[in-house]
């Protein structure tokens, strides 16, 4: 039965990996897609949960997503609803028990694909046929070892307790699911004991009910230490699985009666056969979440005003500074690690942006010279934070089995991070010395000179926001237009070299006092510019 159960775990993992893999970047666009309307947040949760065969993770991904303010609650409620419903996938092919039988084949047939095969797709089908044939060859296994219980007494005893206390069996199936973070494994567990014959259809509800609040747990878990926003998510899922279990536990004969009439509808306005024990478990699971999602959809807005009364946002003051996007539980799907990896790099950049705003108001006279330097260097400081923070959660998702394009988008991710990291350390270090020279000198930049500084600036910062805007949505046009004004920084910077060599010939004062401070900022600045010129290029990687 372990041993099964073994076989079946590792048979959803392969499967999710290379469904994943096969999907590849359609998820993150998938997520980018997804707007307030609850009804296509329905089908995208559906869809995500079959790719990743878990409403558990599908939820916990939606913790953290809201948690950094990418989805709305109201958005993620659709979505929560939907992945009830993507769960009832692998329930389904689990009634097809004659599948069991050609189990091996379909390793045999998924082993060869993934090794023999050089054509990426050709390898991610293979795994996930190696999956499926897994969950099977498990069922198999717990199949063949439930059959014996059929003559033991203690089973006997333990299941006509549980079939006597459905309560009991409910929080059984609740700890159970919980504890291997798997509704769909309890399920099929229950699945293989009615294919012996040792628990009926109508036992097996309550298992299913705790099945669905089990699969609660991990989701429940990972907001620990979130925001509000993340905790509201966790107590939505929570809370629409208690509260339908509530509606149908008192119920449950009539709910038994109510499925083997849609039985009954099924068989007679079809060719099917009439479902035995095991059919009827998974039509169980697929009516319950269906039933939750008839209920709740249209009581989306006053669901989501009831939690947000529970969990109210409050100003809980300033927090310690740390990642706002990535989170570790996204780390089993590549593809959204990489987006939430991708969204915390553009958020180093957009800090990065200010500091050299920052810079320029320096090398003013009236202003607040140092409150604006310690601004910098705390936004320097920032950025270390989140680029080593992103550099080891890029590291994590390398120990996952990438496609090509995700390990050229994993090196990409690391060099725009260097580079960011560089351009701090030029605006806080370099630039800040300088103006503080300045300072100490108390010299004055010549009108023409700070005119050319302030040119200088601007195009700087044109460029900063063209290369943002390539991260964001690499594009050729865009690309060859940052290409272009780096060629053309060359002569920018031999010409207002030339214009403040021709200001000291005039014996000008003020270029005389600053002339070592003016030429070393043109060349920092233009250090700047360089490695924004790199990180547009590693942004053209990013897919």
């Amino acid at each position: 039965m372990l041993g099964g159960l073994a076989f079946f775990f590792f048979g959803l993992d392969s499967a999710r990996q290379g469904l994943q893999l096969a999907a590849g970047e359609r998820l993150r666009m998938l997520l980018g897609k997804m707007t307030k309307n609850r009804f296509f947040a329905l089908i995208f949760g559906a869809l995500i949960t079959i790719v990743l065969q878990s409403s558990t993770a599908t939820t916990v991904i939606l913790v953290s997503f809201a948690e950094a303010q990418l989805i709305t609650l109201t958005q993620a409620f659709g979505v929560i609803l939907g992945a009830d419903i993507g769960t009832t996938f692998v329930v389904i092919l689990l009634t097809f028990k004659k599948i069991t039988h050609y189990a091996l084949l379909v390793i045999a047939l998924g082993i060869a694909l993934e090794k023999l095969s050089k054509v990426p797709m050709v390898k991610y089908v293979g795994a996930i046929i190696l999956g499926f044939g897994m969950i099977f060859f498990g069922m198999g296994l717990m199949t063949s070892a439930a059959t014996p219980l059929r003559e033991s007494e203690a089973a006997i005893t333990i299941f006509q307790f549980l079939a006597k206390n459905p309560f009991w069996n409910i929080i059984f199936a609740t700890i159970f699911s919980g504890l291997i973070h798997s509704s769909a494994a309890t399920i099929g567990l229950a699945i293989a004991l009615s294919y012996s014959g040792v628990l009926t259809f109508e036992t097996s509800i309550p298992i299913v009910l705790g099945a669905n609040i089990g699969t609660c747990v991990t989701a429940g878990l990972s907001c620990f230490g979130m925001g509000i926003r993340g905790r509201q998510v966790a107590l939505a899922h929570v809370m629409v699985k208690l509260m339908g279990v509530a509606i149908v536990f008192p119920f449950l004969d009539q709910f038994a009666a109510l499925i083997d009439r849609i039985d009954h509808v099924i068989t007679n306005q079809s060719i099917l056969p009439a479902l035995a024990a095991s059919g009827k478990i998974a039509l169980t699971h697929i009516t319950f979440n269906a039933f939750l999602a008839i209920l709740f959809m249209p009581l989306a807005g006053p669901f989501v005003w009831m939690i947000q009364k529970l969990i109210p946002y409050r100003d809980i003051g300033e927090k310690r500074f740390k990642p706002k996007y990535i989170d570790e539980a996204a780390l089993e799907t590549p593809a959204l690690a990489f987006a939430q990896a991708k969204s915390e790099t553009m958020r180093i950049a957009q800090i990065a942006r200010m500091m050299f705003k920052l810079s320029l108001k320096i090398f003013h006279t009236n202003v607040d010279h140092q409150g604006i330097v310690e601004s910098i260097e705390n936004d320097d400081d920032r950025i270390d934070v989140l680029e080593k923070a992103i550099r080891f959660y890029i590291a994590k998702i390398s120990q996952k089995s990438l496609t090509e394009n995700q390990s050229q988008t994993q090196m990409s991710l690391l060099s725009i991070g260097d580079e960011i990291e560089a351009i701090g350390d030029i605006v806080s270090k370099d630039i800040v010395a300088l103006s503080f020279k300045k300072r100490k000198k108390m010299v004055r930049f010549s009108e023409e000179g700070w005119a050319e500084l302030e040119k200088l600036f601007s195009l700087i910062s044109e460029n900063f926001d063209l290369t943002m805007a390539m991260m964001v949505h690499p594009d050729e046009d865009i690309f060859r237009k940052i290409q272009r004004h780096e060629r053309y920084m060359d002569d920018i910077e031999r010409d207002l070299r030339h214009s403040h060599l021709m200001r000291l010939n005039e014996m000008r004062a003020e270029s005389h006092e600053t002339s070592t401070i003016h030429l070393e900022l043109i060349s920092q600045l233009r250090l700047v510019n360089a490695r924004l010129a790199k990180i547009a290029r590693a942004a053209a990687a990013l897919k």
